[in-house]
């Protein structure tokens, strides 16, 4: 061999041949089924001889792949392993199946999954149509980012300066008559997809075909994947598309949510894992801690039971209400006070169930304790709720009216805001002492659950337990889903946060009204979970 090529074998030895294959990957993974091998001897200043034993090791990896001409080179299957790998930690196709699933059952098409490599989406998982002309692009095939609903819909809710980064390593290229070719316009369509929530390849990667994307969003609202449907414009008409966007979006943000919950799942910062304790109730609800005995009590609202759970011992029966339990609140004294068959009564410890004399209008959906021990309710007047404190002798004095039912109530640690929730519509308020209009500081999305639980832990922050949703879920200042904690059981029925340093969380469950096929999964459905959060 010559001088210089024993020069250039030396210096593709090492690290230097691995940055030479990771090339020659990036130029087959940029524009598949365009390099043959001399066009990369000529694109990468390589030999012949040295490129073609690079070429070769990697197509025996299963890095490259020759196309059907048997000429150029695409980018190998094991790259769709590697693809799944990347989300081993959640098994984003395996969490997406079932929605993929769903979507394809109601809307007859192809429905998708991918993932940004690069400045391209991939391919994860699909749910093939029923039709015999569906979309079927194969899994691991990487797409141009901005020909695509999915990748528009990625790109759309990344930040800005990610987005230039990605767009300036496009080289735009028509695929179809109506592909976007540059960057000005492609960001004003980004703009109205981020407002919109949902993206549209109007035949922009495929002639003939049209399709609707929506993203996938962590907590904190950055994309982490994005799904479609994709079907002829024949059957995908724009008016379908418009018909589709809010059942993509309630899909999206439902498996949003769930990934977000396997990952807290893994990050949450829990010692040990959750643990189940007690009989398994009918209807759980309603933990309190009561820090005068250092115990939380819980009940079962339609056995009906009374139960409690002394600190560093085992729960107990504490006793059996006459009637099934509407309403709970901590004693002033310790114990309980609940409501059986409108009649308040109170149990402790070491007290008897027994019926005291308070009053009453029939009309509370809600009651609350606030800081100093005033009793606050929430009466329903039509389809409007009023909220205010309620005197010894029965006094109501109303300070806010909400206009859709409240389920419960909890203040804010500094006494100044009562957050108040209501399940049907999703919405948790912020009514705030001096300001008659309330706030409405978050909307659950209906895919996420049913809000049915509302708690406040000891820094002061919001928890929400969402029934069908397993899971229960954190909120930041303004709103937005901070953290989830995926539950053993579907219906968290109330929240409670109590042990000697208020670090731990209490939550209850229903058993009632639970499919067989569901409980089969949840057989903890009905007992009460306790959780040990970061001191």
């Amino acid at each position: 061999m010559t001088k210089q090529g024993g020069d250039e074998r030396r210096t593709v030895q090492g690290a230097g041949l691995l940055m030479k294959a990771c090339d020659i990957l990036d130029l087959v993974g940029a524009s598949p089924g365009r390099w043959s091998v001399s066009e990369l001897v000529d694109e990468t200043g390589l030999s012949k001889s040295t490129l073609y034993r690079i070429v070769s090791a990697l197509i025996a990896r299963g890095f490259l792949r020759n196309a059907r001409d048997g000429q150029k080179l695409l980018l190998g299957f094991h790259y769709l392993d590697l693809a799944q790998n990347v989300w081993a930690e959640q098994d984003l196709a395996a969490i997406a199946a079932d929605e993929l699933r769903r979507l394809r059952e109601m809307t007859g098409e192809t429905a998708y999954l991918a993932v940004l490599s690069g400045n391209q989406m991939l391919s994860l998982a699909k749910s093939v149509g029923a039709h015999e002309n569906s979309s079927t692009a194969a899994m691991g095939k990487a797409k141009p980012v901005y020909a695509t609903s999915q990748g528009k819909a990625f790109l759309a809710f990344l930040p800005d300066r990610q987005v230039d980064h990605i767009l300036s390593t496009l080289r735009f290229e028509a695929i179809t008559p109506y592909t976007i070719t540059d960057s000005k316009t492609l960001k004003l369509r980004l703009n109205i997809i981020r407002q919109r929530g949902f993206a549209v390849d109007d035949q922009e990667n495929i002639a003939g075909t049209r399709c609707i994307g929506v993203p996938l969003l962590d907590a904190s609202g950055q994309p982490l994947a994005a799904i479609s449907v994709s079907g002829p414009t024949y059957r995908m008409t724009p008016e379908r598309v418009e018909q589709l966007a809010p059942d993509l979006i309630a899909a999206g943000q439902r498996l949003s949510l769930l990934i977000q919950a396997h990952k807290a799942k893994a990050d949450a910062p829990i010692r040990g894992d959750i643990m189940a304790v007690g009989e398994a109730c009918f209807h759980g609800g309603w933990p309190v801690w009561a820090s005068r005995e250092n115990c939380l009590y819980w009940v079962d609202r339609l056995a009906p039971a009374v139960y409690a759970l002394p600190e560093g011992g085992s729960p107990v029966l504490v006793g059996r209400p006459p009637a099934p339990v509407d309403h709970v609140v901590p004693a002033r004294s310790g114990g309980i006070d609940l409501v059986c068959d409108g009649n308040w009564c109170h149990i402790g410890l070491q007290e008897e169930c027994r019926r005291t004399d308070k009053p009453l209008s029939g009309l509370e959906t809600a009651f609350v304790r606030g800081a100093s021990g005033a009793l606050w309710t929430c009466r329903r007047e039509g389809g409007r709720s009023r909220i205010g404190r309620l005197s010894s002798r029965g006094a109501f004095a109303a300070e806010w009216t909400v206009g859709h039912p409240v389920a419960a109530m909890a203040w804010a640690k500094d006494g100044k805001t009562l957050y108040a929730l209501n399940p049907e519509e999703g919405i948790v308020y912020a009514l705030k002492r001096g300001r008659e209009t309330p706030l409405v500081l978050s909307r659950v999305p209906r895919g996420s659950g049913m809000p049915s639980a509302l708690g406040i832990d000891r820094r002061g922050r919001i928890w929400v337990g969402l029934r069908d949703g397993w899971s229960v879920i954190r909120l930041d200042e303004g709103g937005d889903i901070e953290q989830v904690i995926a539950l053993p059981v579907p219906r968290p029925s109330g929240l409670a946060f109590g042990g000697p340093d208020g670090a731990r969380l209490f939550i209850t469950s229903e058993r009632l009204g639970v499919g067989r096929d569901i409980l089969d999964n949840a057989p903890l459905s009905g007992q009460l979970l306790v959780l040990e959060l970061e001191r």
